[in-house]
């Protein structure tokens, strides 16, 4: 059951079931709304790796009852280091003290996609969201609203909140036609390295000391590496990011030898050098880097059906926030049409959610190209433009912003 009386009884459809989508489902639900959420995969698979979760949206899936099974699965970051590409010579070294987590009233979490969205899931199933799997929405009643599935069956709600990701349809319907996501040039290189590659070397073990988090980061020119523990220190999550070599036309995820690998970065540091060399035999991608061209609105004509999480606004990983935006989505559009007290209000309720997150989300996006070209200059220092997001609090936020038209 939800956990609150809403003013208005609303049914919420949410399209897709990822990271945006669950989240959006969960503080939906938790006001009490009818949720029903369609997914077009037949079965989730734990596709992804690690992936940063700051403050900004950490405090929403702790306000979620998710703190305990989320500590269980991630690892409190407490230390970024940037080095330099060719010898490891430390540019930059920020520590978060053990007093962070209050003075920005939550914690930084690294933590595995997979484990995140069942975490996600299981509060969604527990608190009584309906999810429908291996159902294609095809198009939209943009009016009534609906959504036209394969098959003809249609779904009616109140409001339809579409989290149908970075490839997304809806976007395309919205735009009146379908626009591949831009692609920077760039392609990450992806692997979890087991921890027992790592066991009795007095050099590597130290990497996996999740007492002691440390996200490591070299940077070189057109070219930087990311590593961290993840998983409680089981793997060791690596990925890099650097002009695509498999994922230049129609194809976005590639299996490749570890032996590329290897050779890109082979007159790196020797250290890091070491950690390429236990790359695993099987599971070493090529992932295509891809964000979406700013849009100036989000919603449907009528008024009843939004965009959120990658759909509207997918960003590179070197903004660290693609997750937590779509958190920060979910939570604000469930603060906002808990505000509604009749239901033709909701065309206002949607308004009001783009102006509170467009011009965030653009910014995010923007500094998430901005931090791979500043990694990647010759002579690079290191650091991000983004840390001081990390206080923001979207909930707060939703509920003072005044409506649309007030």
């Amino acid at each position: 059951m939800g956990s609150k009386i809403p003013l208005v009884d609303l049914d919420v459809l949410v399209v897709g079931c990822g990271i945006a989508g669950l989240t959006t489902a969960v503080a939906c639900r938790e006001k009490g709304f009818n949720v029903r959420v369609l997914e077009s995969s037949a079965e989730f698979s734990h596709v992804g790796a690690g992936l940063m979760i700051s403050s900004n949206a950490s405090r929403v899936l702790c306000d979620m009852g998710l703190r305990e099974s989320l500590d269980h699965v991630g690892i409190h970051m407490r230390r970024v280091v940037f080095m330099k590409h060719d010898d490891g010579t430390v540019l930059s070294d920020t520590r978060y003290s053990d007093d962070v987590e209050e003075k920005l009233g939550a914690p930084l979490w690294q933590i595995h996609r997979a484990d995140l969205h069942d975490v996600l899931l299981a509060k969604a199933r527990e608190i009584g969201v309906e999810i429908e799997m291996g159902v294609k929405v095809e198009r939209f009643d943009w009016d009534a609203p609906s959504a036209l599935m394969e098959g003809g069956t249609v779904a009616k709600a109140d409001v339809i909140l579409v989290a149908d990701g970075y490839r997304s349809s809806a976007r395309g319907e919205l735009l009146g036609k379908y626009e591949e996501p831009r692609f920077s040039g760039n392609s990450a290189y992806r692997a979890l390295i087991h921890r027992s590659e790592f066991e009795n070397d007095p050099v590597l073990e130290p990497l996996m000391n999740v007492n002691n988090q440390t996200t490591y980061c070299w940077i070189g020119k057109g070219c930087h590496i990311l590593g961290y523990p993840i998983r409680q220190g089981e793997f060791f999550n690596l990925v890099s990011t650097q002009p695509a070599k498999h994922t230049k036309g129609p194809k976005f995820v590639v299996p490749i030898d570890p032996s590329e690998f290897v050779d890109q970065y082979k007159d790196w540091d020797p250290k890091l050098v070491a950690i390429l060399k236990k790359l695993p035999k099987e599971n070493v991608l090529e992932w295509k880097l891809c964000d979406l061209e700013p849009m100036n609105s989000w919603i449907f004509p009528g008024g009843k059906i939004v965009l959120l999480g990658d759909a509207s606004h997918a960003m590179l990983p070197s903004a660290a926030q693609g997750a937590g935006m779509g958190i920060e989505d979910g939570a604000a559009i469930a603060e906002l049409l808990d505000r509604v007290t009749h239901r033709e209000q909701i065309p206002v309720i949607l308004k009001t959610f783009e102006n509170l997150r467009l011009p965030r989300c653009t910014y995010i996006v923007d500094s998430g190209r901005q931090n791979a070209k500043k990694w990647h200059e010759k002579d690079a220092k290191g650091g991000t433009i983004t840390d001081e997001m990390w206080e923001y609090d979207v909930k707060g936020a939703a509920r003072e912003i005044l409506l649309a038209g007030a």
